[in-house]
C-alpha cells in the first residue's frame, strides 16, 4: 500500500486503509518506509501537470519504485487519484511493470451485490476519531 502524502501525513489517516485492505482479505505488504515516514510517488500536490519539473519528478518515482519492488507484493494499491496519475505516468516513463490499483475499486470490486435485508438504523461509530474534548 503506498500512503498518500496528502492523506498520510498531512490528514494523519494511515491505519484505516490497512483495515480496509485486510478486511478484503489483502495481504499488506509493507514498505521500508511507511504511514507518516512514506516516500513521495513524485506527483504530489499536482506537480504531475508542471512539465518542468518531471526529472525530478521521475527521479523521486525511482525510489518509490524500488521501495514497491523491495517488498515483493504483486499489486500496488493507493488511495489518492493524484498518485494514481503519477503512478500511471511513471509506469509508462519507465517501462515499469506495476500498475497503480485504487482503493476505492478494490472495495468496489469487492462488494456483494445481492440485496441486504433491512436492519434497524443504529449509530456508526467511527473508532479512527478522537473523542470530542469534555
Amino acid at each position: 500500500f503506498h500512503d498518500p502524502c496528502q492523506i498520510a501525513r498531512r490528514g494523519g489517516v494511515v491505519e484505516a486503509p490497512r483495515v480496509v485492505l485486510n478486511a478484503l482479505g489483502a495481504q499488506v505488504h509493507e514498505m521500508k518506509d511507511n504511514r507518516g515516514m512514506n516516500w513521495c510517488c513524485g506527483g504530489g500536490g499536482g506537480v504531475i501537470s508542471i512539465h518542468r519539473a518531471d526529472a525530478i519528478r521521475y527521479k523521486a518515482f525511482q525510489i518509490k519504485m524500488r521501495q514497491v519492488e523491495d517488498t515483493g507484493a504483486e499489486m500496488l494499491i493507493t488511495s489518492c487519484s493524484n498518485c494514481r496519475l503519477s503512478f500511471d505516468d511513471s509506469q509508462a516513463h519507465f517501462h515499469w511493470d506495476k500498475t497503480a490499483h485504487s482503493l476505492l475499486e478494490a472495495v468496489a470490486d469487492n462488494l456483494d451485490d445481492t440485496p441486504a435485508k433491512p436492519v434497524a438504523p443504529t449509530a456508526i461509530v467511527n473508532p479512527y476519531r478522537e473523542a470530542p474534548a469534555p
